[in-house]
């Protein structure tokens, strides 16, 4: 008995000691891309069940035994690190690197219930919310510009209601859309749908890009899918407040262009060389008009802010997960009478009802009211103002400005009192709601169904105010109401097995998708009071209305088949059935498919031990998708209108219709690899051919039919290249979250025609500059400027060869002419319409709580014909107005090598001249920011953490281009709204 109590005695005796030797270990868990903390990681004592997790600072507090030296720390995304405690140390700090394997889970690239990437034999590019979100534009899409190798991203206005152009893997079709397929959360929407949603409500934007990964979408994937998920709450976590305010100021990106027209002593002085005006005269006019005007600085505004205002509460407690949020963006443009505001709510919810059913259910709603200044293209109080002489001012001698009144010697009205008289309007009210029904009968049995809309409904007005001193008591107004609704369903059946180290998963779904759109309008003029401005106050002698419907819808099935053999080997095949009510009776059906494999080479023993070579996968794909993006009735013999014939009504028809109009179809196939060496340098190259066939092209035809353009499925383009995804790990410090990680990415494409329609040889699309030629990539077709003569002054053109000047071109020296012909001048420039090279660079880096992001984005071998020049450098043609000062550079004596030829000829014709090279380096994104530290939040009650940040948009533009934009994605460019270059600062608390 005494043994025994001695022994309890000393049991006691060592517990005691034990606990007195318990220690509190703090510390804070970071992501390594971006230094940020990660909130809800785990940490726990390594071999034991003592564990805790993260605050909404990625801070955490554990008490650990004092034999306790290795802890691992972990969240869902990352991989799992083993970190050992230094001895006297009660502070650890974790840094977490992406674990794409395990970000998988939560990113959809099909319908079902997802998959991991290094079990996706599909081509996905994801892209995280911190690349989306803290942006000053209301466009999230914008923010992705370089991001993902293969997506050119291009915005082409400065609106701030604008959105971006979007191609995947070059142009994909000559006569339908090459935007993608846009999904949010599974359902369809159209890209205004993302600029109309706060940004900072993304969690994920994927890109799918080859055959394994679209063609399951079928008809409307060939130019690629992207799919944006929402952000959704977490079970059983605290609700985490976040309080989100930015501020920025936006001015053009570039001024070169506008800061290049010439001074009052430049022009007049090349007005009395043209004979326009003798000295005494001009001295006599700059006497009366002593100014020297900047028309741009008075044109655009400068320094106009962007206000953002973001709430969101997120969480979960018992099976129910939530997120809510509440935004305000209002950003005003650089033009007059150019803004856009927008108010959005948002409320998703996922809640598990019990073992066997989980329901969703997403709400989101938004207005936005768009200002749009209507005075553009090549209107002269619009863009072309800055062609007024600088000596008139729209300013008196006082500094009070000529509003409402005529400008003395101008003539005219400000551009501002036009813009102001005549105001456009737009408020939009979207909403998109979408819910689901998860049941699980049994394990690895999955039935889901799904249903969304995309709507939106618009009210529109214009006007021209009845105080217009220009048309007194004259007013007009234009309103129209508009309503869309795009509705989707989905069901799904989804099933996943194993046989011993075969593992299997089955999908079946069949989809449902249509779409009305609805608009009537009104409008009257002579409106007599801006005080009683609305339609029943006009003339009632001159009044219209008019209204609009249409309709379309799909319907399709489709199945999957997932194989894999020990994780090691992967199959996979798509089939998908859709029909169309927008192709012709007897093609309204067509059938896609694909199939793709994968490799994880990594793990095989021949290359499992080599420790340099971390992850190698080797994946390919081919497979069949379709372009149905034309209008809903091109199918249909249509009819325009009523009209009266003899005396009785009747209409008129507008299109023969093509019963035979089928699907666009594409096959693609791709290859590639995904590696990482020395647990620092990740590589992803991919390879691909796409060959798009049976295309939509308005086929021109025989006037004498009636009919200029008919519809129909014929020619083909073929597009290859590789995509090429580069980053690494130059510095990695843990003890003091600090890294630097650059990045570089880009896709070489190249395309080709290799068939056209009614046996052409090539086509030049009227108007465009555009040239179709079989064996060559779509083309500017213009006449080949050749120099000024610099014997005579006179201009010169190279004569292309009779016959082919469409497929070669002629650049020979001793063939040139002096007499300038449009259409006998014509031949193909050799300058392909689309680059041949996009991508983008930069890092992101950090150090303790400060972070700095640097994205660049770039294009080469992009050409525009830049149309402005036509107007601003041809003094003989617009004599008297201002010019760009590159005009002085003109042929004066023998023997000048001189830019333009001499006064007695035009200065500027529709020639190669105008074909710009429009390549350019830009820095797209730029944001320094710092976490406030444990030391400093842990003095308040509430504040769980806190980021300050500096951001700026477009800061910096690199290129060769003289137009205002070099970043415009298209053929012809006049009196282009540049991008806007932002910078601005933020803050946000998390509570």
């Amino acid at each position: 008995m005494k043994k025994l109590l001695q022994s309890l005695f000393v049991l006691m005796l060592f517990a005691v000691s034990a606990f007195a030797q318990e220690r509190t270990i703090t510390g804070t868990v970071t992501a390594k891309e971006d230094g940020l903390p990660i909130p809800g990681a785990t940490v726990r004592i390594k071999n034991s069940n003592v564990g805790t997790t993260t605050n909404a600072n990625g801070q955490y507090t554990i008490k650990a035994p004092s034999g306790a030296a290795q802890f691992d720390f972990s969240s869902i995304g990352y991989n799992t690190v083993t970190k050992a405690l230094s001895a006297g140390s009660n502070t650890l700090n974790a840094v977490l690197e992406n674990d794409n394997r395990v970000l998988d889970e939560v990113v959809v690239t099909g319908y079902g219930s997802g998959r991991r990437l290094s079990g996706t034999v599909g081509s996905v590019a994801t892209v995280s919310a911190k690349t989306v979100e803290n942006k000053p534009v209301a466009n999230a899409l914008d923010a992705m510009q370089g991001k993902v190798a293969g997506l050119t991203v291009f915005t082409s206005s400065g609106e701030p209601s604008s959105t971006s152009s979007l191609r995947l893997h070059g142009v994909g079709s000559l006569g339908a859309s090459n935007a993608p397929l846009f999904l949010l959360d599974g359902i369809q929407v159209d890209e205004t749908t993302i600029t109309n949603m706060n940004p900072n409500d993304i969690e994920t934007v994927s890109v799918l890009k080859d055959a394994s990964s679209t063609s399951i979408y079928g008809a409307r994937a060939a130019n690629g899918v992207v799919y944006v998920s929402t952000k959704r709450g977490k079970v059983a976590t605290d609700a985490t407040i976040s309080v989100l305010g930015q501020y920025s100021v936006a001015n053009p990106a570039s001024d070169k262009f506008y800061r290049s027209m010439l001074n009052t002593a430049q022009l007049s002085q090349l007005q009395i060389e043209q004979g326009l005006r003798t000295p005494a005269a001009t001295a006599a006019l700059l006497a009366q008009y002593p100014n020297d005007t900047k028309w741009y600085d008075y044109y655009y505004k400068k320094d106009v802010p962007t206000y953002q205002t973001d709430v969101t509460v997120s969480g979960g407690g018992g099976k129910t997960a939530y997120y809510l949020s509440g935004s305000f963006f209002e950003g005003e443009g650089n033009r007059f009478r150019s803004g856009f505001d927008r108010y959005t709510l948002r409320s998703n919810l996922t809640s598990t009802l019990n073992p066997y059913i989980k329901i969703g259910l997403n709400l989101a709603a938004g207005t936005s009211n768009t200002e749009t200044n209507g005075l553009a293209g090549n209107d002269t109080n619009g863009p072309l103002a800055l062609l007024a002489q600088p000596w008139f001012s729209p300013y008196d001698a006082n500094g009070n400005e000529y509003y409402g009144t005529i400008i003395p010697g101008w003539g005219r009205y400000s551009p501002r009192y036009i813009a102001d008289n005549t105001p456009f309007n737009r408020n939009r009210l979207t909403f998109n709601p979408t819910g689901f029904v998860e049941i699980t009968p049994f394990k690895n049995l999955t039935i889901k169904s799904q249903g969304g809309i995309d709507g939106y409904i618009d009210r529109e007005t214009s006007a021209r105010l009845a105080s217009d001193v220009r048309f007194p008591g004259a007013g007009t107004l234009s309103e129209s109401y508009s309503r869309r609704l795009n509705k989707t369903v989905t069901n799904t059946i989804e099933y996943r097995f194993s046989l011993d180290r075969h593992n299997f998963t089955v999908l079946g779904g069949q989809e449902y998708v249509d779409g009305i759109t609805q608009d009537f309008g009104a409008n009257t003029s002579r409106l007599a009071n801006d005080g009683l401005f609305i339609l029943q106050n006009g003339d009632a002698s001159n009044r219209g209305v008019s209204s609009f419907k249409s309709e379309y819808s799909f319907k399709s099935l489709f199945g999957r088949l997932e194989y894999n053999f020990s994780s090691k080997y992967f199959l996979d095949a798509s089939i998908r059935e859709d029909k169309s009510s927008r192709f012709g009776a007897n093609k309204q059906s067509a059938t896609f498919w694909s199939v793709g494999g994968m490799w994880r080479a990594k793990q095989e023993n021949f290359l499992r031990d080599l420790s340099w070579l971390n992850d190698l996968t080797v994946r390919a794909s081919t497979g069949t998708s379709g372009n149905s993006a034309i209008g809903n009735y091109e199918s249909l013999a249509t009819a325009a209108g009523s009209s009266n014939y003899n005396g009785l009504p009747g209409v008129i028809q507008s299109a023969p219709g093509n019963p035979d109009l089928g699907w666009e179809r594409q096959q693609k196939t791709s290859a590639g690899f995904k590696a990482s060496f020395l647990n620092r340098i990740r590589l992803d190259v991919e390879f691909y051919y796409r060959e798009t066939s049976n295309q939509l092209i308005n086929v021109p035809q025989v006037f004498t039919t009636g009919y200029s353009l008919v519809r129909t499925n014929v020619g083909a383009i073929q597009n290859k290249g590789v995509d090429i995804t580069l980053d690494f790990d130059v510095y990695t410090n843990d003890e003091h979250r600090a890294f630097i990680t650059p990045y570089i990415n880009g896709n070489m494409n190249r395309n080709k025609i290799t068939d056209l329609f009614q046996g052409k040889n090539f086509y030049v699309n009227p108007g465009t500059g555009v040239l179709w030629a079989i064996g060559e990539p779509v083309s500017y077709v213009y006449p080949m400027w050749a120099g000024v003569n610099s014997a005579n002054g006179l201009p010169q053109w190279y004569v292309p060869n009779a016959g082919d000047a469409s497929i070669v071109t002629r650049t020979d020296p001793n063939a040139v002419t002096s007499s300038f012909s449009a259409a006998g001048l014509q031949q193909n420039t050799g300058i392909q319409r689309y680059a041949w090279l996009n991508g983008g660079f930069g890092f992101a880096s950090g150090y303790e709580g400060f972070y700095l992001n640097v994205d660049f984005t770039y294009s080469k071998g992009k050409y525009m014909i830049n149309n402005d020049r036509y107007f601003f450098e041809n003094p003989t043609s617009f004599p008297g107005f201002n010019q760009s000062t590159t005009v002085l550079d003109y042929w004066k004596t023998p023997g000048q090598n001189a830019t333009f030829p001499n006064l007695t000829q035009q200065f500027t014709q529709f020639d190669s001249r105008l074909i710009e090279d429009a390549s350019f380096i830009r820095l797209k994104n730029l944001q320094f920011g710092y976490n406030l530290p444990k030391s400093i939040l842990d003095k308040t009650k509430a504040l769980k953490g806190a980021k300050l940040f500096f951001l700026a948009r477009n800061l910096l533009t690199f290129t060769e281009y003289t137009g205002p934009d070099p970043e415009i994605d298209t053929n012809v460019t006049l009196g282009a709204y540049p991008n806007t270059r932002q910078v601005g600062f933020g803050l946000q608390l998390t509570f």
